[in-house]
């Protein structure tokens, strides 16, 4: 491919994902500083390391036609630069509520679910002094978690970013059972972080509504399900709150707060400040809506580069490597709004993929089991020695990133 045909693609790979930036914060979902922090924080650091393709087939495609099925039609196809309107960036402040001085402190926090993002999620909270209550269905899950939590400990004291005396400290803030109603029953904060799987949230939130103290605020990490869809089981509506994490969670400072139609302003602000106060960097999600901010622009990301694989423009590789040594690094940096121009831009809508279905290249790919990692082949060929290397330059490029 010659440069000007990988800056035409790149301009309109930008231009999918402003043009949903922008309707998200014409919608009142977030502001224009909330998306810039989720992909800096974020999904702009992953895409800086790995391109959308290859990021994608570490999960697996099957499960790309879930989340990016319902989401394909709901993305911005907003065709004209008229029909878009251009946010006030300088006015992006995030969100500021009435944060209670009597609001709770999150001291004591119980993590339900002890497996790939649960582990990393209770030893960034341990490290910072919380007491971790970490729950699972066996022992040798949570032992598994533990161990893994020691790994990621010694990983980031490896870059300094803790004292090798803060491992040991910190693992002692975290006490394990597989008793749901005793791991709940003094949290400060509930998170769950069970798979993804509806029925099993519910029963998960039912249980720890009726064991956690009144004063608990009620968290989930879904990717896919919205605070209503959990908490309507709750009898505590008004403190049910999404937190949304990014794998690997302890070494990106992202967060989504994804507020519920009944999630009161106080138990957003309080979430905000407390995460806050340990580093993150957390992005607010005003409105219910599925993909939150992360998985709609990834999303809009993935049909405008389906499209243009599918089209013959360019291959899956090529598109990777435009995003990870082209725009990746410079969205990682200062985010989309602080990158590109709209007069820029607006002039490429009309050229982007406006389809409201998934690709036939991906349903291709999902019939002949070509799913990615898990069967070793996608748009990429696999093998365990290159899935392994792969996610190791992953972690260890966002580990350097601090």
């Amino acid at each position: 491919m010659n440069v000007e045909a990988s800056e035409g693609i790149s301009f309109r790979l930008q231009a999918a994902i402003y043009r949903e930036s922008v309707a998200l914060v014409e919608a009142g979902v977030c502001d224009a500083g909330d998306v810039d922090r989720v992909i800096t924080n974020s999904i702009g650091r992953r895409w800086s390391v790995g391109g959308p393709f290859e990021i994608w087939e570490q999960i697996g495609w099957d499960l790309v036609q879930v989340i990016a099925g319902e989401l394909v039609s709901e993305i911005s196809a907003a065709t004209s630069a008229s029909e878009i309107v251009v946010p006030d960036v300088c006015e992006s402040t995030g969100f500021t509520g009435s944060s209670s001085s009597a609001a709770s402190k999150f001291q004591n926090v119980a993590v339900i679910g002890a497996g790939l993002l649960g582990h990393g999620i209770a030893l960034e909270l341990a490290v910072h002094g919380k007491q971790v209550f970490l729950n699972d269905v066996s022992d040798y899950l949570l032992s598994d978690a533990i161990s893994r939590a020691r790994v990621g400990l010694k990983a980031l004291a490896s870059v300094g970013r803790i004292s090798e005396d803060q491992i040991e400290h910190a693992l002692t803030h975290i006490s394990t059972s597989t008793d749901l109603g005793e791991s709940v029953k003094n949290a400060d904060l509930v998170i769950e972080a069970a798979s993804e799987n509806i029925d099993l949230k519910k029963n998960i939130f039912a249980e720890i509504d009726s064991s956690a103290p009144t004063h608990s605020v009620l968290a989930s990490n879904s990717s896919t399900f919205v605070p209503s869809a959990y908490g309507s089981v709750t009898n505590r509506t008004s403190r049910v709150v999404g937190i949304h994490y990014f794998n690997p969670p302890h070494l990106l400072p992202g967060i989504e707060i994804i507020t519920g139609p009944d999630t009161s302003s106080e138990v957003v602000s309080l979430v905000k400040d407390e995460y806050e106060a340990i580093g993150k960097k957390p992005a607010v999600v005003r409105i219910e809506i599925q993909g939150f901010i992360s998985n709609r622009l990834q999303v809009a990301l993935l049909r405008e580069a389906m499209s243009t694989v599918e089209s013959g423009e360019a291959t899956a590789a090529e598109i990777d490597d435009i995003v990870r040594n082209g725009f990746g690094p410079k969205f990682a940096e200062i985010g989309v709004f602080g990158s590109v121009s709209h007069s820029d831009m607006s002039e490429l809508f009309a050229e982007l993929n406006n389809d409201c279905e998934l690709p036939n290249i991906l349903l291709d790919k999902i019939e002949s089991g070509d799913l990615g990692v898990k069967t070793g082949k996608g748009f990429y060929e696999w093998t365990s020695e290159s899935v392994e290397a792969w996610r190791a330059n992953m972690a260890n490029s966002l580990l350097r990133m601090g």
